[in-house]
This record gives C-alpha cells, sequence and structure tokens, in this order.
C-alpha cells in the first residue's frame, strides 16, 4: 500500500504540472475535477476545518496576487488562483483523502449562479435553485448528469462519448455544442434551447434534432412538444442578470421571483389564471419588477407579516 506522503508528493506534481500548462488530458481533467467540486460541502471527503482553511487559502492567494478582472475571464482567472494555493501546501492532503467513489452534487440556492468545470471540461452555469448530479465516474464510460432546474451549457466535444442531459421526463444528447435548458419540478413546460451546434431531445413519444436558434417546448402534464425559434442572443440571458419570462404563467413568474430573491412571496390566484406572457427584467429592485407586472398583468401586492402577498387580477379580495 502507497504511502500517504507518497500520494501527497504526487498530488502536488500533478497540480504543478497543471498550472505550468504540462499536464496531460487526464491529468488536467482530474485537477478541473478537484476544482469543481470544493463548492460541493455534502460532497466532499474533507472535515468542515480543511474545508475552511482550504477556501481561506485560496481567498488569501487571489487577494494579494491577483488584480479584478471582468466576468467573462472569471472561472479560468480562480481556477489557477485555486490551482496555486492546492499547490502551496493544500494539495497534498486532498488528493490523498479524496476517493472518488461517491456521485458529485452541485447546488444553487437564492439569488445565485454558478460556473462549474466539468471532469472533461465542459462548463456549466446554474441558475438560482438548481441542481447538477454526475457520477464519481464521469467521462469514464459515459458523460451523463442530471439536471433539476435550469442550466446553461458548453460541452466540451466527443464523439466517442456523447453528453447527455437527463433532466424531468426527457434527455437530451450532444456531441459538443452550447444549449440551455430549463426543468423545473411543478412547471407546465420544460424546455430545451440551442445556441450553437446540434441536440437531441428524447420524449416517451418521439425524439427531436435541434440546431443553433431552435427550440424545444415539452409540456410536462399532455407530453406534447412543439419546436420553434428564438434568438441566440437570448437564450441563456439570465446568465447576465436578465429575467426572461418567456411563455409564463403569472405562477410560474412568482416561482421564478422567489428563487431569485431572498423574500417570502405568497400568490393568490384562481383557475382562470392560465394567461402565458412575455416579459424581459433586468435583475433589478423586486418592487421595481413588481410595479411593472402591476400595469402588465393587473395583479396587486402588498407586504405583510415581512412577506409580499401578490393578488391576481381574477382574485376578489
Amino acid at each position: 500500500m502507497d504511502h500517504p506522503q507518497q500520494h501527497q508528493d504526487s498530488a502536488k506534481a500533478l497540480l504543478k504540472k497543471y498550472l505550468q500548462g504540462n499536464a496531460s488530458p487526464k491529468e488536467k481533467e482530474q485537477v478541473e475535477y478537484w476544482y469543481s467540486t470544493l463548492h460541493s460541502p455534502a460532497q466532499s471527503p474533507l472535515s468542515p476545518e480543511e474545508r475552511a482553511i482550504l477556501q481561506q487559502s485560496i481567498l488569501h492567494h487571489i487577494t494579494r496576487q491577483t488584480a479584478p478582472v471582468t466576468p467573462l475571464y472569471r472561472r479560468k482567472w480562480l481556477r489557477y488562483a485555486a490551482t496555486a494555493a492546492l499547490v502551496a501546501g493544500l494539495g497534498g492532503w486532498l488528493y490523498a483523502r479524496y476517493q472518488p467513489a461517491r456521485p458529485v452534487m452541485v447546488q444553487t440556492g437564492v439569488g445565485t449562479t454558478r460556473q462549474v468545470v466539468l471532469p472533461d471540461s465542459s462548463l456549466v452555469t446554474l441558475n438560482a435553485g438548481s441542481t447538477l448530479q454526475l457520477s464519481a465516474h464521469f467521462g469514464q464510460h459515459n458523460r451523463t448528469v442530471i439536471l433539476d432546474g435550469e442550466a446553461f451549457f458548453v460541452v466540451h466535444p466527443n464523439a466517442a462519448r456523447p453528453f447527455r442531459v437527463q433532466h424531468g421526463q426527457l434527455t437530451t444528447t450532444v456531441l459538443g455544442t452550447s444549449f440551455n435548458i430549463r426543468s423545473r419540478p411543478g412547471e407546465e413546460n420544460t424546455k430545451v434551447a440551442v445556441a450553437s451546434g446540434k441536440v437531441q431531445v428524447a420524449t416517451a413519444r418521439d425524439n427531436y434534432i435541434l440546431e443553433g436558434s431552435e427550440t424545444l417546448q415539452y409540456n410536462n402534464g399532455n407530453g406534447l412538444a412543439v419546436k420553434g425559434h428564438e434568438d441566440t442572443t437570448l437564450i441563456g440571458q439570465w446568465q447576465h442578470a436578465m429575467l426572461d419570462f418567456n411563455g409564463y404563467t403569472l405562477k410560474a413568474m412568482v416561482a421564478e421571483l422567489q428563487r431569485q430573491y431572498p423574500v417570502r412571496i405568497q400568490l393568490h390566484a384562481t383557475p382562470a389564471d392560465t394567461a402565458h406572457y412575455n416579459i424581459r427584467f433586468r435583475r433589478e429592485d423586486i418592487h421595481n419588477i413588481l410595479d411593472v407586472l402591476t400595469g402588465l398583468t393587473g395583479i396587486t401586492y402588498k407586504h405583510e407579516n415581512e412577506q409580499i402577498i401578490i393578488y391576481s387580477k381574477t382574485y376578489a379580495h
């Protein structure tokens, strides 16, 4: 059996190779896998104390040795800063204790988004209130992930191992492309929108091929699927602080507001409130958004007991 010190030395050597740009594709996948799981406390083999030390070290390295960068490059910058911090002394015991035998789960809370680099170098951006799961052996035999919520994917091409996203009743398969999936429990529809490339979406009844700018809207109740088109510049705009209520009912809009803002919202509506709306907002103060919705949908709202109560136009009060 190898001595723990040998594992530590091996990890440090691997991390240094990665930072210097000399790592092989497999070695890059391993390091980026470690990095992506740092944000998953429930799945990490580290103790809370060790995680705190690691995160503090990374933060210390970043604040001392890096300058502000634009959001476009933030993921790559943080990845290299974190790697440098690991090489500085913490990577050894991370490697020695890390046993990738359990599935990995990445979650986002209210009003937060997160970028995750998968072991195959694919990039996933999760919207608020979303969960992404992948097996501990992702990339070895298949590239399958499970999505609950909304995410934008930029998939690294690999014809030998198609990338699959299981979401609700559907499975989306790609070879290399960028696309957005919205699949939230309780919502009327699931939507797949392709920004570039090509995907295949499998339903219980049929398979659909989507190319750039094409969308598929699947009714979770009756199983009907409708293809459409969308401006590619609008696909995944939530990544840029936009709220895109495209085809949303009042109930769906309120549910999304609760995911995006740390407030309690109670909706009073009737079965007659079935209208669908196409409204886009910049993510700003929630009261500004509610004021606009008041004019467009006829709702009224008030503050009561530290929550916002919304009344639909058809609700008598």
